[in-house]
């Protein structure tokens, strides 16, 4: 490696928190310096750039690859042939909580921590996507990505802090110590950005999802206190059906004896009753779950009066006349001294 090289590598490394000493120490194999290449070939890169990527976190469920993560996947391992695509998409409940994963714009790059040179490309990555571009915009190379944040090493860099900071975990897996993280925004997800276009995007929304797979299903809280109907973030297809599973328990007084689930309610703990039966006006129907005007609940396992006292699980199938999100609220006029939520599950059948 040519002198001037090791220093044009040294410098952009060390803006990301690689110190020049760990830097020589992992070598001064030339492949080190190289970087990904813009794939565009007829336009520039255009004078203009995107806006920092502002934090889109997952909301609906659809585990299909986007093309964004999967054209920068496939840059990665062609300019370091000894990396590779950990994954991209996965299942709805592979974890808990929301991951970008889940609706497929998030790319797990296969790089080990006790690997020298695949952490010297790692820090090569970074010092590119980091690095000004001629017009002195700063993290030009990922906003021109659309990447959101990045998880590496026991660190995270978001574009919220723009600054990289310790990430809380466990083990070599979830403290990505042999891959990194990119989560990407829907305009780097899709694919519309200037890196792949040669054309600015402009902030893009969450597209108009609807659901209709029968391979996985869509996961929901409804809250006992909140005061409007929560509106899914994706749309169910008119003709088809539905089936929704919802369960928990939640306080709708003062006491914690008062508490109800999706179909019926008790006033000691211990009596569980339902209130009304059908689907009526929502007058007689106080403390039922509502889903888009519906609210009859069956329980999957019965203890009498409509009600399941034990695993305070119902169900029930819907079919929609018209495209459109979910409406879901817990009929409670008094809401202000709830607590607690329910869990809905939708799944296309």
């Amino acid at each position: 490696m040519r002198v001037t090289r090791l220093r044009t590598w040294v410098a952009a490394a060390t803006t990301v928190g690689l110190s020049v000493t760990a830097l020589l120490a992992l070598g001064s194999s030339p492949a080190a310096a190289v970087v990904p290449r813009t794939p565009v070939a007829a336009v520039a890169l255009p004078a203009g750039i995107e806006d920092m990527p502002s934090y889109q976190p997952q909301t609906f469920c659809d585990p299909v690859d986007k093309p964004g993560p999967v054209a920068f996947g496939a840059l990665l391992t062609a300019t370091y042939p000894d990396t590779s695509v950990v994954d991209i998409s996965r299942s709805c409940s592979s974890e808990s909580g929301t991951s970008e994963h889940k609706d497929g714009r998030a790319l797990d790059w296969g790089a080990i921590y006790t690997n020298a040179q695949q952490v010297a490309e790692v820090h090569a990555v970074f010092a590119w996507l980091f690095a000004k571009d001629a017009q002195g915009n700063p993290n030009a190379m990922l906003r021109r990505l659309g990447i959101m944040y990045i998880i590496w090493n026991k660190q995270i860099w978001g574009t919220w802090s723009q600054s990289w900071q310790p990430y809380s975990c466990s083990g070599v897996t979830a403290c990505h110590q042999d891959h990194v993280h990119f989560s990407f925004d829907w305009a780097g997800a899709l694919k519309k950005t200037s890196f792949w276009t040669g054309n600015v995007a402009a902030p893009m929304s969450p597209p108009a999802f609807v659901y209709k797979s029968t391979a996985y299903s869509q996961v929901l809280t409804v809250r006992s206190r909140q005061t409007y109907a929560l509106t899914t973030p994706f749309r169910v297809q008119a003709g088809l059906s539905y089936r929704l599973t919802v369960s928990g328990t939640y306080r709708y007084a003062a006491s914690t004896a008062l508490r109800a689930d999706a179909e019926c309610s008790t006033r000691d703990g211990k009596t569980w009753r339902a209130l009304a039966v059908g689907d009526t006006t929502a007058t007689t129907g106080l403390l039922d779950l509502w889903v888009s005007g519906r609210r009859a609940w069956s329980p999957t396992s019965s203890t009498g009066g409509g009600c399941n006292a034990t695993g305070h699980t119902y169900q029930r199938i819907m079919t929609f006349a018209t495209t459109a999100p979910l409406q879901l609220q817990i009929f409670d006029p008094s809401r202000l001294d709830d607590y607690g939520s329910l869990k809905v599950i939708v799944q296309r059948v």
